[in-house]
């Protein structure tokens, strides 16, 4: 009878993982179908905005790891990447830190449907995939980075963390600028006061003495409705940063204000048309249901 009972424990917990798989396949496939719905429909309005005169906007798009793997949204492979900073890099969109924030000063504009490419969490990929395709085509990026997680490697995660030592070989390129990605990576908005200010302080000086240089910009962790508010925004002046991002989606212009300013999410898994439709402006109604799909999110690993 104890055979037949564990035999029968190994059935059903098979079963259970088979459902779950399956679940999460629907899941994929049904966010794809979302995306590319909003994008298509979305793109006789980007065609027009493309044929006139230029508006003044800037769209940040969001990259995290680069890998050969099927189904993780969070994961582009180089290859993709490869084909995305090459469409940006021969129309002439790609734009820099700098040049964003001299933007949102007024001090300068930008090619028509400007991009500025950035990347979080600072993981080892973004080191050894990202910079030399960045590196190949020229493009500028930035790589935020959450202080603590620097150097730490779990035989759960997907890949290292980059270490001190990577660290500064990879602000040692002249394309790539670091920012925070706050301290612990834990969702900002939740947090009380003292701990906003722990997270948005001490990632700045911690960054800023492993690259030895000042870090001015900051990325919300998740970056959702519940992630950010006017008391973490505040806090982020306080700290000195100078730009700061969330990620909800839609396009930057220059009367937004300059700590909380929104991004478009790159996701792994579609085709280069999409990317030219988003970055041209595809998803930026996907904000009016942020709200709502940040319950959905991929909850990662509190690191306190």
């Amino acid at each position: 009878m104890k055979a037949l009972s564990c035999a029968g424990c190994r059935t059903l917990s098979g079963g259970k993982a088979l459902i779950a798989k399956s679940k999460s396949l629907a899941r994929w496939y049904v966010k794809k179908l979302a995306r590319a719905l909003v994008v298509n429909t979305a793109h006789p309005r980007a065609r027009f905005r493309r044929e006139v005169p230029h508006a003044g906007c800037v769209r940040v798009l969001t990259y995290h790891r680069f890998a050969d793997e099927r189904r993780d949204p969070f994961c582009v492979s180089r290859h993709d990447f490869d084909t995305q900073m090459a469409l940006l890099a021969s129309e002439g969109r790609a734009v820099s830190l700098a040049q964003v924030v001299s933007f949102l000063k007024g001090d300068t504009n930008l090619p028509k449907d400007a991009c500025l490419v950035t990347i979080d969490d600072g993981m080892r990929s973004t080191l050894t995939e990202a910079v030399p395709v960045l590196e190949k085509y020229g493009v500028p990026a930035v790589a935020f980075v959450s202080s603590k997680l620097v150097g730490l490697s779990m035989s759960d995660l997907p890949e290292p963390y980059l270490t001190c030592e990577e660290l500064k070989v990879l602000h040692g390129s002249d394309l790539i600028t670091v920012g925070s990605h706050a301290h612990t990576h834990r969702s900002m908005g939740e947090l009380a006061i003292e701990e906003m200010r722990d997270e948005a302080i001490t990632s700045r000086k911690l960054l800023s003495d492993y690259i030895g240089c000042d870090v001015n910009s900051f990325a919300y962790p998740f970056g959702m409705q519940k992630d950010f508010n006017d008391e973490t925004d505040h806090m982020l002046r306080i700290a000195g940063y100078e730009i700061a991002f969330n990620s909800m989606h839609g396009a930057i212009t220059r009367n937004m204000e300059p700590v909380s300013l929104p991004r478009v999410k790159i996701e792994g898994g579609e085709s280069l048309g999409m990317f030219s439709g988003i970055s041209r402006g595809g998803m930026d109604d996907w904000r009016l249901i942020d709200d709502k799909l940040w319950r959905t999110q991929r909850v990662r690993r509190e690191i306190s």
